[in-house]
């Protein structure tokens, strides 16, 4: 029974290595002439209801253990007599727009778009001693947060350091494109775009740092990502 889990596991590990691209192959060039959404544009940006009023803004972001978005928390309300509330709703339903997106949530049906209202994406857990929904929601199976991420140190090789998770982009459909990394001063202190691999490839929710999959060595070959190149929805 040892050797054949054993082997399992090298099967699998072979499996993964034969996923992960060589940054020899890896440019921008798709990327910047695709677009998307970026993370930080996303996170924060502006909540408008079907009547096109604002009614709050983005909260977190639920993404999928195969890195596409699922849907997107909004603290909405302001106005209502509901007051403030938290709401999750699907990506599906979202649409986005240059000044922020707009999700098909009322005073009236808030309590349909409710964070437990399905297990799917969101479970509850011991609620005490937090006070930030980021913080006050464990993501289902399968499903992680997009503040599990970003600002997590980025490692290459054997866990040497080197920068920290500034952004995400995505597609305009929610696929994941690339995570940005701020690389540190040793590295030349400059903004870069990698391959997102995710669960499986030296990260999971609640691990301290973010393994790029590739060594010193490989990381020195790739030039800084332009933003400026990058036509971005929600800009």
């Amino acid at each position: 029974m040892l050797a054949i889990t054993a082997t399992a596991v090298g099967l699998q590990a072979q499996a993964q290595e034969e996923l992960i691209r060589p940054l020899s192959d890896w440019n921008y060039e798709d990327i910047y002439e695709s677009g998307g959404i970026r993370a930080d544009r996303l996170m924060d940006a502006e909540v408008f209801g079907d009547n096109e009023k604002e009614i709050g803004s983005v909260e977190n972001v639920l993404i999928t253990r195969d890195n596409k978005i699922a849907a997107i928390i909004a603290q909405v309300g302001g106005l209502w007599d509901i007051g403030d509330t938290h709401v999750l709703v699907p990506w599906e339903e979202v649409e986005l727009h240059d000044d922020g997106v707009m999700i098909p949530v009322t005073e009236d049906n808030a309590d349909e778009y409710g964070l437990f209202a399905s297990d799917e994406y969101i479970t509850e857990q011991e609620l005490s001693q937090t006070q930030q929904v980021e913080d006050d929601l464990d993501a289902g199976p399968g499903i992680w947060k997009l503040t599990d991420l970003l600002d997590d140190y980025a490692t290459v090789g054997e866990a040497t350091g080197y920068g920290y998770i500034d952004n995400m982009l995505f597609s305009r459909d929610g696929e994941v494109q690339a995570v940005i990394v701020e690389s540190d001063t040793d590295y030349g202190a400059g903004t870069y775009a990698y391959p997102f691999y995710g669960y499986g490839y030296g990260w999971a929710p609640g691990y301290p740092a973010y393994s790029l999959q590739y060594d010193e060595d490989e990381v020195g070959e790739i030039e800084p990502f332009d933003y400026e190149r990058y036509e971005g929805l929600l800009e």
